[in-house]
């Protein structure tokens, strides 16, 4: 081996060790700082370590890849998505992404390019080891760090409260990142583990027993701190999997029969106990074990996730074969989107389920391509090479264990870099493993180039590798930093110097041009009540609803879009402008309220109020169970003097309370019909009673009927209720008593 081959071979060794160092890494000056960061550091290195294996490959077969059936269902799947991504509805966002997931084809295939590259140039037991132990030791930081967390040492990465109702997620910026990455290295571990206990003799497995047993302690701890609901029931399927394995195939040892029924008996022991104290307070004071205690069918969460598979599907039917390309189940989100989602995020981009994920974003052919990875690995751990196993009882079932608590895991969410990474690391690691054991052959045995043109192969793919990682991540990365400058800065004094970072970022044409585009309308939004100039205003709205129209076009069906169009041409006055842009995105998806809602204010405020009602009353009638609908329409009602079908509408809601809302107070008030709104908060004040306001909405409303003494009755009501109060309450009554009160 030259020197030039020996330095080659480090830079990929390194690349491989530095991958697992990604979780650590937070870029603060980036936008999603959570994710942008740890996917650029992933492509970079993966871009490099490629470009020395290639140089490698070129002169000696040993580099090349084995003919393995792995690696082969990878690269079929990484083509069958390409031909999808070209083929859907966004190709360009298809194969690049956004910041906010940074995931898309060009992701997938650096996870095959890494995949590759790990199976060849790890040749040997011990630095696979060393591989899997070093990312089990930053697992175990990441661990502490998490707890650390709880203790409130640091803060959570998305917001939210410290201690044992939180949900840790450590440097990831989400607990279902975080929670993944810990079930790869829990199996890891006890794999490492299993493999340490039959290769060392008695008395020298203390120091490697401690390490694995306190990693796999931890991760298990901060997985469950995470409150990740679908990994917590993947690592158990995942774990009880792996034991009823190891207890069919193991019976000739007993000891190792026996430990393995108890294992089952204390799982299913340990489940049943908790499913019978799950109601208990303590568990209700515990966030992992509360939001365990409360899976079901009728839960918020698990309905949203039932409705989105319902859309996918939809979607699925439109496009069976190859889909709607990645990164493109908003568009099939808004198409089909169920108004029973209303109470839930606006803008779902994932269906939180790998099988419809896959089938939109790559049709029937991309999700039987996606799971012939996962055959393909069973049947590569399972199969008998020359007679014999490959992998050990222990490993088959740790192995087999770990894919079914991922594939449950992804069944609730999505992968991220890092689970992307760890699948990778196992995939090459099987490969790795069975190739040495079968003696494959490489994909090509023959000559491509002679040794001594290594080093000029090497210049070559050097200058090859700056330019790839130049296109791939250069423009990206300035135009992320551009796009930080543009929005924040946001000072009076300066406004302007945002509108040109916001042109700068959108200049650079990069993946995150949608983003800087969003990002610009809505601060232009914003800046239509702020108080700066006229002429600054102009500019952004010029800018505003330029980019935004080149935005639709470049994806015309995405309702996102016109939808923001709307609201920015609304804020300045254009409402007939509007007007069209919020029917264009209703036409989009017809069925979100949310887009109504904006085209009945719409429409009040150009004194239509034909269409407001037309607009309300449909939002209101998609799901009559959409409070804010409810009120919205009764409101409208009242205002166009339908008191009759107003009233129909409120009275479900009347006793709980829930009808005693500003809007319906304003519409009466407008028409001065305050003896309508008595009966309304009167309801409010018995349901909640502690709802010091509403004594001081139902008292004005009383007052304004002409009945002070009644007024004032309320009002000393409120001060027994609130005595915090007793001085507003005071004034009132004292304004009440003198005929000054007024009535807004």
């Amino acid at each position: 081996m030259t020197s030039l081959e020996k330095v080659l071979r480090w830079i990929v060794l390194i690349g491989i060790f530095a991958l697992p160092i990604i979780p650590l890494y937070v870029a603060n000056s980036l936008f999603f700082p959570y994710i942008t960061g740890k996917n650029f550091a992933f492509r970079i290195i993966v871009e490099i370590m490629a470009g020395a294996w290639l140089a490698l490959a070129l002169i000696s077969p040993k580099y090349r890849p084995r003919r393995d059936w792995i690696l082969a269902a990878l690269a079929i799947f990484v083509l069958v998505i390409a031909i999808a991504d070209a083929q859907g509805v966004y190709p360009f966002k298809s194969f690049w992404s956004n910041y906010e997931r940074m995931d898309g084809w060009i992701t997938i295939a650096h996870l095959l390019a890494y995949t590759v590259v790990a199976s060849v140039v790890i040749n040997s037991e011990k630095l696979w080891r060393w591989l899997f132990q070093f990312s089990i030791g930053i697992s175990v930081l990441l661990s502490l760090y998490g707890l650390l967390q709880v203790a409130g040492f640091f803060a959570l990465g998305e917001g939210g409260t410290s201690g044992l109702q939180g949900r840790i997620d450590a440097t990831f910026g989400n607990p279902i990142y975080m929670a993944v990455y810990m079930l790869f290295h829990i199996f890891i571990a006890a794999m490492l583990w299993a493999q340490m206990w039959v290769e060392k003799a008695k008395g020298k497995r203390m120091l490697s027993s401690v390490f694995y047993g306190v990693a796999i302690l931890l991760d298990t701890l901060a997985l469950f701190l995470t409150g990740t609901r679908g990994t917590m029931i993947g690592l158990i399927v995942g774990t009880v999997i792996s034991v009823f394995l190891v207890l069919i195939l193991a019976r000739r040892s007993r000891n190792v029969w026996r430990m393995s029924v108890a294992a089952l008996v204390g799982i299913f022991i340990v489940a049943g106990s908790f499913w019978a104290v799950r109601d208990a307070v303590w568990i209700q004071k515990i966030g992992f074990l509360q939001r365990l205690a409360t899976i079901s069918v009728q839960d918020a969460t698990v309905k949203a996730r039932f409705f989105n598979w319902g859309m996918a599907w939809q979607g699925v039917k439109e496009r069976p074969v190859l889909g709607w390309g990645q990164e493109n189940y908003a568009i099939v989100f808004d198409k089909y989107y169920d108004p029973r989602m209303y109470a839930q995020e606006q803008w779902f981009d994932r269906v939180h389920n790998i099988i419809f994920d896959w089938l939109v974003a790559g049709g029937f052919l991309g999700l039987f391509a996606y799971l012939s990875i996962f055959v393909a690995i069973l049947w590569t751990v399972w199969r008998r090479v020359h007679g014999h196993h490959v992998f050990t009882i222990a490993e088959r079932s740790l192995l087999t264990g770990l894919l079914a608590g991922y594939f449950i895991h992804n069944f609730f969410v999505f992968d991220n870099v890092t689970s992307y990474i760890l699948f990778g690391t196992i995939l090459a690691y099987v490969v790795w493993r069975t190739s040495e054991v079968s003696k494959s052959d490489s994909i090509y045995e023959g000559t491509l180039l002679p040794r001594s043109a290594l080093p000029a192969i090497a210049v070559v793919l050097a200058i090859g590798v700056c330019g790839t990682v130049y296109a791939v991540n250069a423009k990206a990365l300035a135009a992320n930093q551009a796009l930080i400058r543009a929005i924040s800065m946001q000072s009076a004094s300066g406004v302007l110097d945002n509108l040109a970072a916001f042109k700068e970022t959108i200049d650079y044409g990069a993946f995150g041009t949608q983003e800087a585009r969003e990002q610009l309308t809505q601060i232009t939004s914003q800046l239509a009540q702020a108080n700066i100039s006229t002429d600054a205003k102009q500019q952004f709205y010029n800018a505003a609803i330029e980019q935004m129209t080149l935005q639709e076009k470049a994806s015309p069906m995405d309702a996102r879009f016109p939808l923001f169009l709307g609201v920015t041409q609304g804020a300045y006055g254009d409402y007939t402008g509007a007007a069209e842009s919020l029917k264009q995105a209703h036409d989009l998806s017809p069925a979100k309220q949310s887009i109504l809602f904006e085209m009945g204010v719409n429409a009040i405020t150009r004194e239509d109020a034909p269409g407001a009602l037309a607009a309300f009353k449909q939002a209101y009638e998609l799901d009559p169970s959409f409070d804010q609908a409810r009120i919205l329409y009764a409101a409208i009602l009242i205002r166009t003097n339908n008191d009759t079908m107003a009233d129909q509408i409120l009275v479900p809601i009347v006793e709980s309370g829930r009808a005693a809302d500003t809007r319906i107070a304003a519409a009466y008030a407008a028409r001065g019909q305050y003896a309508k709104i008595l009966p309304i908060w009167q309801a409010r004040v018995k349901a909640n009673p502690s709802d010091t306001q509403a004594y001081f909405t139902l008292a004005a409303a009383t007052y304004a009927t002409g009945d002070r003494v009644q007024a004032i009755a309320v009002l000393e009501a409120a001060k027994k209720q609130a005595p915090s109060a007793a001085d507003q309450v005071d004034t009132y009554i004292k304004q009440i008593k003198d005929g000054t009160a007024k009535v807004q």
